[in-house]
């Protein structure tokens, strides 16, 4: 099979592996006490079909796109598991972001032990300390940046993004800045433009009033599955 074919059966074969995880997370066992009583979410059919499509783009991303930072059979390896591992949390938490606005340490602690652990092993089987740094930087600037915006969002009388929101953004520049500058800051933009359009479609929809909150993680995870496609292309002079 070519670079055409394999990120296709690699996606449906996890879509297919999505469905259990789409029957979990209709259960809601994520909510608390004090959240048992919200409205239930429906099914979440798109669960398994995003799934696949994500792992799909990662396995296209690394496996059939030249890039200094995949070196070898080896190191692609381990990023293909770790970032799928990762895309499933996301997924996850996306859904549960949908349902209560919340984003549960039970999964995002475990999130950044796993990307943390699986690129120091892809380093070590021979991609190096650069794009380790690199992952680093992204990770604390990124965190650091939105800490910055819940901190003064919190001044000023609200918390439009939490705490939450921060971990996430640690773990998406992260993942990012192993592959690039130019996929970090497309993708911590790109979080942001994202979140921009999601919160007028709102809007117009009346879905929300204007002192009202939305799940921000999703459009934080489109922005940054934005920023690890296009990047390089859009951003050339800061690779």
């Amino acid at each position: 099979m070519n670079g055409t074919y394999v990120p296709v059966v690699v996606g449906v074969v996890t879509a297919l592996l999505g469905i259990p995880v789409a029957r979990w997370l209709e259960q809601t066992t994520y909510r608390k006490p004090d959240e048992v009583e919200e409205p239930y979410p429906g099914r979440r059919w798109w669960v398994p079909p995003t799934l696949g499509v994500v792992v799909g783009l990662l396995v296209h991303r690394i496996w059939f796109v030249e890039d200094p930072a995949v070196p070898g059979a080896a190191v692609a390896a381990v990023l293909t598991a770790t970032l799928a591992v990762v895309s499933l949390a996301a997924v996850c938490l996306a859904a549960m972001d949908f349902d209560v606005h919340r984003l549960p340490d039970r999964i995002m602690w475990p999130t950044m032990g796993t990307l943390g652990a699986g690129l120091l092993l892809a380093a070590l089987v021979g991609g190096g300390p650069q794009p380790l740094v690199r992952a680093l930087l992204g990770a604390v600037g990124a965190g650091g940046l939105y800490l910055l915006i819940a901190l003064v969002s919190l001044a000023r009388g609200s918390l439009a993004l939490g705490l939450g929101d921060v971990k996430l953004a640690v773990v998406l520049g992260g993942a990012l800045g192993w592959f690039g500058w130019p996929e970090v800051v497309l993708g911590i933009y790109g979080g942001f433009l994202v979140g921009g359009l999601f919160g007028l479609a709102l809007l117009v929809g009346r879905r929300v009033s204007w002192k009202g909150h939305f799940a921000y993680g999703p459009p934080m995870m489109v922005g940054a599955l934005l920023g690890l496609l296009l990047g390089p292309s859009l951003m050339p002079g800061l690779g």
